[in-house]
């Protein structure tokens, strides 16, 4: 887990499960990335996560990521994270 708070970049964010992890940790939908999966694509979708968008959250320091619990919470930079994806429609389900 991370704790710098170092300066973030907005385009972090920019993608759309980037948005999801984001406006789900501020809504109170996701704790675990299990609540991130969409139906169908579950695991293209939990890789892609796990290698991707995630690592760029936590580094970011938008999250605080447990890979071992698969756990998910705001990081100490969340706040900011939670600013830029406000409004912003969210992506987009493939669970029709």
């Amino acid at each position: 887990m991370s704790i710098d708070t170092r300066t973030t970049d907005p385009a972090v964010v920019a993608a759309p499960e980037r948005r999801r992890v984001v406006a789900g940790l501020a809504d109170g939908t996701v704790e675990t990335v299990a609540d991130l999966r969409v139906r169908g694509r579950a695991e293209e979708i939990a890789a892609e996560l796990r290698e991707t968008h995630l690592p760029a959250l936590e580094e970011a320091g938008y999250i605080e990521w447990d890979r071992e619990a698969g756990t998910i919470e705001p990081g100490p930079n969340f706040e900011e994270a939670a600013d830029h994806v406000d409004g912003l429609p969210l992506p987009e389900s493939d669970d029709d």
